[in-house]
């Protein structure tokens, strides 16, 4: 009877472990630290247009918030234009490694402006434009016995200009300041950059193609609430990315495909098995867009849109994190709609735009991101 009692006892903590790994394995758990880990690297707002359609327009736009998409839409700016955005986005999925349930509610704002510099009446300004932004993102896990939140924010600047009457070209630079607290750690970045180049060509009246390449790079430093030593996380991303507009009498298509490497480099060897950033990881991404917009009034435009996201492969250096390695693809489904009143091309206040956009992702517990951008084009050349 004693040795049966042993025997239980020695074989519990093996339960125990076969318990963890099986969390560890959980599905929900590799996208929602996919995510979060993915959410360390500069990030590239939308606003609302651009989310109801897939994202399928980041690289064709021509405004403001090309500043921060693709720079090259700004040389096609014969206005100026000025956008602000409020958005609200959950990042669900299960906790490690105890499998609990977790939920990132963020809160967001942007503010983003372009000017023409030498600007012309009704056409392309000879100095091109410039483009301004700021981003804050405010993130707060719930259900989390570490109390971690997140806070983001960036300022941008870029300039595009036109080269030809059908392209331009663009380069912009965004800083990124962020910040992950939790209980038993801070993993913070005051020094991380993006870098973007970016062209768009318009084919006549109805077409348009967009491509644009960003190199960011920087650190993360993390350091323990315990007194264990820290370390500085070297990060590297690159990104590609393409896009295609096209217009008819009252219905737009857009498609779009991006790829980007996200690669972390710290030391692996003295990081706790229970915190998932620090060391050395990296990460592939791809996303396929597509988007249509039918403008049914002169004041009314509907959007819809989907994007696959291939998210694969996010890979720890740490054999203890073996298990959390995995892949975080799903689907996204959107919709939107925007309103707009025209004031007149002798106004210098062009036109007022409210777009609103949602998105459902097929990730998680299901997820759901919302934006509005209120946006104006103006004309400082009466």
């Amino acid at each position: 009877m004693t040795l049966k009692i042993v025997k239980r006892i020695a074989i519990l903590p093996c339960l125990v472990v076969f318990g963890l790994d099986s969390s560890l394995a959980d599905e929900k758990a590799h996208e929602f630290y996919f995510q979060q880990n993915q959410q360390r690297f500069v990030a590239q707002a939308q606003d609302a247009r651009m989310l109801a359609l897939g994202g399928a327009t980041t690289q064709t736009t021509a405004s403001s918030v090309a500043t921060v998409t693709n720079p090259g839409g700004l040389g096609r700016m014969k206005y100026g234009d000025m956008s602000g955005s409020y958005g609200y986005n959950e990042v669900t999925g299960n906790r490690f490694p105890d499998g609990g349930k977790l939920k990132d509610k963020q809160n967001s704002g942007q503010l983003y402006g372009a000017i023409p510099i030498n600007p012309v009446k009704d056409g392309l300004p000879d100095g091109g434009n410039l483009g301004l932004g700021w981003y804050g993102r405010y993130g707060n896990w719930a259900y989390d016995p570490d109390e971690t939140d997140t806070s983001t924010y960036q300022m941008s600047a870029a300039y595009g200009k036109a080269i030809s009457e059908r392209l331009s070209i663009g380069y912009g630079l965004t800083y990124q300041n962020d910040d992950l607290n939790a209980a038993p750690y801070e993993y913070s970045s005051t020094n991380s950059f993006l870098h973007t180049v970016g062209l768009q060509y318009r084919d006549g009246s109805d077409l348009t193609l967009g491509s644009s390449v960003s190199i960011g790079h920087g650190s993360h430093s993390l350091d323990y609430t315990s007194g264990l030593q820290g370390q500085d996380v070297d990060q590297l991303s690159v990104t590609w990315a393409g896009g295609v507009e096209y217009e008819m009498d009252s219905t737009t298509l857009a498609g779009g495909l991006d790829f980007a490497y996200l690669d972390n480099k710290g030391d692996t060897n003295s990081q706790p098995n229970l915190v998932v950033f620090g060391g050395s990881s990296h990460g592939y991404l791809m996303n396929l867009r597509a988007g249509i917009e039918e403008r049914v009034e002169e004041w009314l435009a509907v959007r819809a849109g989907y994007r696959y996201a291939a998210n694969f492969n996010w890979e720890y250096k740490r054999d203890s994190l073996d298990e959390l390695d995995g892949s975080a693809k799903y689907n996204a489904l959107s919709l939107g709609a925007g309103i707009r009143q025209d004031f007149g091309r002798d106004a210098v206040i062009q036109a007022l735009r409210v777009d609103y956009g949602v998105e459902y992702r097929m990730v998680g517990d299901n997820d759901w991101q919302h934006l509005v951008t209120v946006s104006a084009p103006f004309d400082i050349c009466l």
